[in-house]
């Protein structure tokens, strides 16, 4: 329901997030490594799938699940905590922890997500985080009333600071993406009439809806990688083979 404050010329703020969320989004799909593949619709079912054949195989793509699940719980922590303890107002740079922190975890979610083209190309997270970021702070402009009593001047310095916190911490994710793939991750060629299924490729339904292996898509391997190659990820039988 709308307000006094919100028909304020604070409204400016909730417009300029808008708008940058827009922009952002655009920017995203736009930037190489973007999993145009798949509508943005369809993400929440391609993590749900990447979960469920994932998290029971108990080798590293389940441990770093697992580490992105620890480090959401935390994030939640210091967030709730920070607020029930009034941390935020004794501890001024405590909001830049919670942000960057969360920044990360979303870029992570993402990149695990979308393995094979974050590998290739992991700036497209930065701009979707800020995409992400401008949409929260829309959210908080409609539904919450913390920012009623702010002055415009200070209102539109704290989102701003937010944002940009938020996108560091996307930022700090793509480095370590591309430290990693260029420490573990080689490319592996692939003819074009390579049978092989990566039957996960950017979180592809096992069975039936597998993408095949070429040389622009080709997954990266490695020992230990957290890559589309992982061989518990590659289906592929002998009866399916050439003979």
């Amino acid at each position: 329901m709308a307000t006094s404050q919100h028909l304020s010329p604070k409204l400016v703020v909730g417009v300029g997030s808008l708008l940058l969320a827009l922009g952002a989004t655009w920017a995203t799909a736009r930037t190489s490594g973007y999993p145009d593949r798949h509508a943005l619709r369809s993400w929440p079912a391609v993590l749900a799938g990447r979960l469920r054949r994932e998290l029971p195989r108990r080798n590293s793509l389940t441990a770093a699940w697992g580490a992105l699940a620890g480090w959401s719980l935390l994030v939640s922590a210091f967030h709730f905590g920070g607020v029930l303890y009034n941390v935020y107002t004794v501890i001024p740079w405590w909001d830049f922890l919670t942000h960057a922190m969360g920044g990360l975890g979303v870029a992570a979610l993402l990149g695990l997500t979308f393995r094979q083209s974050t590998l290739r190309a992991p700036l497209w997270v930065v701009p979707a985080v800020l995409a992400i970021g401008s949409g929260f702070e829309v959210y908080e402009f409609v539904f919450k009333r913390f920012w009623h009593h702010w002055t415009l001047g200070f209102y539109i310095e704290d989102t701003l600071i937010d944002l940009v916190i938020n996108t560091s911490g996307a930022v700090v994710f793509a480095l370590v993406t591309i430290a990693y793939r260029r420490r573990f991750a080689s490319p592996v060629p692939a003819a074009a009439d390579n049978p092989v299924v990566v039957a996960d490729g950017d979180g592809d339904p096992t069975g039936g809806d597998g993408v095949p292996v070429d040389e622009e898509s080709a997954p990266t391997g490695g020992k230990g990688n957290l890559s589309d190659a992982d061989p518990q990820s590659t289906e592929t039988d002998d009866r399916d083979r050439p003979q």
